[in-house]
């Protein structure tokens, strides 16, 4: 079963799905659109399914994709300060919500345990919910940006 955390690939890379979100009477799969723009293509592989990017955001980082195979929906929640935690199929990696607004969050990583090449998209969990998804890091500060549950919930297409 196909869910937030799952890693695809596209070109010759790929990042994390974020979310899973319902789409008519089926799913789509979120991720950064910044992984299908580099590997100049919109074709991808997750689990067993190929799949084509269907909807770019015009306004954020996000590619929204169907999803044919047997899918978990994602919880989506606003962020909030504090503890939290990005986590994939790979690994998780403790962070804290240092600043959040309806569209981004502000998250502070463990130097010792930084997202690395491939994590771009891993959910950013609190309380057992997804809040949003990594889109990017700053090596030099530690920080990473996130965009929000909200935005997630509002780009997507209509069926």
């Amino acid at each position: 079963m196909l869910k937030a955390g799952d890693f695809f690939l596209c070109g010759n890379s790929g990042g994390v799905m974020g979310a899973v979100v319902p789409h008519g009477k089926g799913y789509m799969g979120v991720a950064p659109a910044h992984v299908f723009h580099l590997a100049g293509t919109d074709q991808l592989r997750i689990g067993n399914q190929k799949a084509k990017v269907s909807h770019f955001s015009p306004i954020a980082d996000l590619a929204y994709f169907p999803l044919l195979a047997a899918s978990q929906p994602t919880d989506l929640e606003k962020p909030a300060l504090g503890y939290a935690s990005l986590e994939n199929a790979a690994r998780k990696m403790d962070c804290m919500v240092s600043d959040a607004s309806w569209s981004v969050a502000y998250v502070v990583l463990q130097p010792r345990n930084l997202p690395g090449p491939g994590d771009s998209g891993t959910p950013l969990i609190q309380n057992g919910t997804v809040k949003g998804i990594l889109l990017s890091i700053n090596l030099g500060t530690c920080r990473g940006i996130v965009v929000s549950s909200e935005i997630i919930k509002s780009e997507a297409p209509e069926p």
